[in-house]
C-alpha cells in the first residue's frame, strides 16, 4: 500500500512537456498544503524542434484550465488535423495517403451495424478514399490558411478534431510560466544522487551543490537520461527493436514548402528512415528519424540535403534511441512519465499523447482511491500502461507493412516480423470489415485507447491493406430497408 495522505513535497524531476505539464496536473490534484517543486537543470535541455499532439491533447490542456487562444499565441502553434503519409508506397513525390483526426460525429462514423461501421465498408468495397466524406478535408488539400481553418472549426464545418503543431521549447517556457504563477516552485540544479530507504522509496535528492531535497513523492520526467527509473528504482525495459528498426533522429529547422503551415503533420518516407515536418507560425520543425544499420549520420544529412536541394543546419546532436518501454512506470514512490518512461520514434506524435495518458490515469486512481493506493491498483495501473504501449507498437508497425522494397532498409522492413497483436488483426481484416471488437484489448483497468479503429481503417486502407471484397459479406448482412441509406451515401461523396 502507498499512502499520500498528508505528504509535504512532491517533486517533478525533469522539464519540459512531460515534467511541466505533470506538476500543473499534480498542482490541481492536491491541496496548497502540499508543495510541487519542480528540479531540472536548463544546462541540459530538453529534446526536439517541434512537438504535436493528438486526440486527447486539448482535454488535457482544458483539465489543467489552459486558455486555447493564449495557447495558441505563446507556443508558436497551429492548428493539427492528422497526419499525411508520402512516399510510402511507391516512394515516389506524389504518393500520398491521409490519416485525419476524424470526428466520432462524422456521417461515417455515426452509424454501426453489427460491429462494423457500413459507411466505411461501402466505401472500402468501391475502392473510395476515407477521405471522401470528411467535411473541411478539401482545407488540407488545398493548403488553407490558419484563418480559414479556424473560421471552419468555429462555424463546426469540418469533420475533424482538431489538435495542435507546436514549439516543443516554446511549450516548455509557457508551461513553466504558467506553473510558477500557481504557486509551482521551480529549483535550477544538477541532481548528483538520488537517496532510498530501506523499502526502496525514494527519500531525497542530493543536488551539485550537496543540498538534500527531501520528498514523499518522486515523479521522473528526466527525458532520455532517465535518471530514476531502471537505475534507483527498479524496472524491465521491453525492447521494440525487433519491431521498428529506427534508432537514430536528426532534427533542423527548414522554411515552409508550402504558402501556408499545413493543417497536417507530414511523414516523408525516405531511403533508410523517414523525415517529419512539422508547420509552425514562421517555419518547420523537422527531422530525418532513421536505422542507424542503413545508413551513416553523415549520409543522413546529405540525404536531407539532396532531397531538399538546400543546406540545413541541425538543431542538435544526433538522438540515440532504443524503440521500447519500460513495464512499470509507478513503483513505490516514483512515477515516470515521458520520453524517460519509454520512445519509439515521433511516427503518429504518440509521444506526448502517453504522457498524457499516464497523468490522467493517475490522477483518476489518486481521486478514486483518496490517496491510499493498494498495491492491486498500482500493478493494475502499469499493467495497463504497458498494453498501452503494446497499442502503439502494434499501431506503428502497421504503419510499416506497406509495399515499398525500393532500397535495403524497405526491404529488410519487408522481413521485419508482425507483433502477434497486429498479426490477429490483419488477418481478419482480410476477410471482414475492421470492428472496434478488434482494439478493445488495449482498454484495461479504465485506461483509454489511445486509437479508435476509424484510426486504423485510415491507416490500413491508405496502405492498400484491406481488400475491397474483405467487407462484401459485411454489406450483405445489412438489412433491406437500410441498404438505401448506404446508397445514398456513396452518392453524396465528393470523389
Amino acid at each position: 500500500m502507498l499512502s499520500l495522505k498528508g505528504i509535504k513535497r512532491v517533486v517533478v524531476l525533469g522539464g519540459g512537456t512531460a515534467g511541466w505539464y505533470t506538476a500543473l496536473s499534480l498542482r490541481k490534484l492536491f491541496s496548497a498544503n502540499v508543495e510541487i517543486r519542480v528540479v531540472e537543470s536548463t544546462e541540459i535541455g530538453i529534446v526536439g524542434v517541434g512537438e504535436g499532439g493528438l486526440l486527447n491533447f486539448q482535454a488535457a490542456l482544458h483539465s489543467v484550465d489552459i486558455d486555447f487562444n493564449e495557447f495558441v499565441r505563446e507556443t508558436n502553434a497551429t492548428f493539427k488535423w492528422g497526419f499525411c503519409y508520402e512516399g510510402w508506397r511507391t516512394g515516389e513525390r506524389d504518393d500520398k495517403y491521409y490519416h485525419p483526426f476524424a470526428s466520432a460525429t462524422g456521417s461515417a462514423s455515426k452509424w454501426e451495424e453489427m460491429g462494423h461501421y457500413p459507411l466505411f465498408s461501402a466505401m472500402i468495397n468501391n475502392s473510395i478514399p476515407l477521405t471522401s466524406y470528411l467535411k473541411g478535408f478539401d482545407l488540407i488539400v488545398n493548403n488553407a490558411s490558419q484563418e480559414e481553418a479556424r473560421n471552419a472549426l468555429n462555424n463546426q464545418a469540418v469533420d475533424i478534431i482538431n489538435s495542435f503543431h507546436f514549439d516543443s521549447y516554446k511549450i516548455a517556457k509557457y508551461l513553466k510560466k504558467i506553473a510558477l504563477s500557481r504557486n509551482i516552485i521551480h529549483q535550477d540544479v544538477i541532481v548528483e544522487h538520488v537517496e532510498t530507504d530501506d523499502k526502496g522509496h525514494v527519500t531525497a535528492l542530493i543536488t551539485e551543490e550537496k543540498e538534500k531535497i527531501e520528498l514523499d513523492f518522486l515523479v521522473d520526467a528526466t527525458g532520455l537520461a532517465r535518471k530514476v527509473i531502471g537505475k534507483v528504482v527498479p524496472s524491465e525495459w521491453y525492447s521494440f527493436k525487433d519491431y521498428l528498426l529506427l534508432d537514430r533522429a536528426l532534427p533542423f529547422y527548414m522554411p515552409h514548402p508550402l504558402k501556408n503551415p499545413y493543417l497536417v503533420s507530414r511523414a516523408i518516407a525516405m531511403k533508410s528512415g523517414w523525415m517529419w515536418q512539422i508547420p509552425l507560425v514562421d517555419r518547420v520543425g523537422a527531422g530525418y528519424v532513421y536505422s542507424s544499420k542503413h545508413i551513416s549520420d553523415d549520409d543522413a544529412l546529405q540525404e536531407i540535403k539532396d532531397y531538399l536541394g538546400y543546406e540545413i543546419t541541425p538543431q542538435q546532436n544526433v538522438i540515440k534511441f532504443e524503440p521500447g518501454c519500460y513495464r512499470q512506470v509507478w513503483v513505490g514512490n516514483v512515477l515516470t512519465v515521458g520520453l524517460a518512461s519509454g520512445f519509439v520514434e515521433p511516427l503518429e506524435a504518440t509521444s506526448i499523447g502517453q504522457m498524457i495518458e499516464v497523468v490522467r490515469n493517475f490522477t483518476r486512481v489518486l481521486v478514486a482511491s483518496q490517496g491510499v493506493v493498494s498495491d492491486n491498483a498500482i500493478r493494475e495501473f502499469n499493467e495497463s500502461n504497458f498494453v498501452s504501449w503494446m497499442e502503439i507498437l502494434d499501431f506503428l508497425r502497421m504503419h510499416y507493412d506497406c509495399p515499398r522494397r525500393d532500397t535495403e532498409f524497405w526491404q529488410d522492413v519487408a522481413k521485419t516480423p508482425l507483433t502477434e497483436n497486429y498479426r490477429a488483426f490483419k488477418e481478419c481484416i482480410q476477410v471482414r470489415a475492421p470492428r472496434l471488437l478488434d482494439v478493445e484489448s488495449y482498454l484495461l483497468y479504465g485506461r483509454r485507447g489511445m486509437f479508435h479503429v476509424v484510426n486504423w481503417m485510415f491507416v490500413a486502407v491508405g496502405l492498400g491493406l484491406i481488400p475491397p471484397n474483405a467487407v462484401v459479406n459485411d454489406l450483405l448482412a445489412i438489412a433491406p430497408e437500410k441498404k438505401q441509406a448506404v446508397v445514398d451515401f456513396l452518392n453524396s461523396l465528393n470523389r
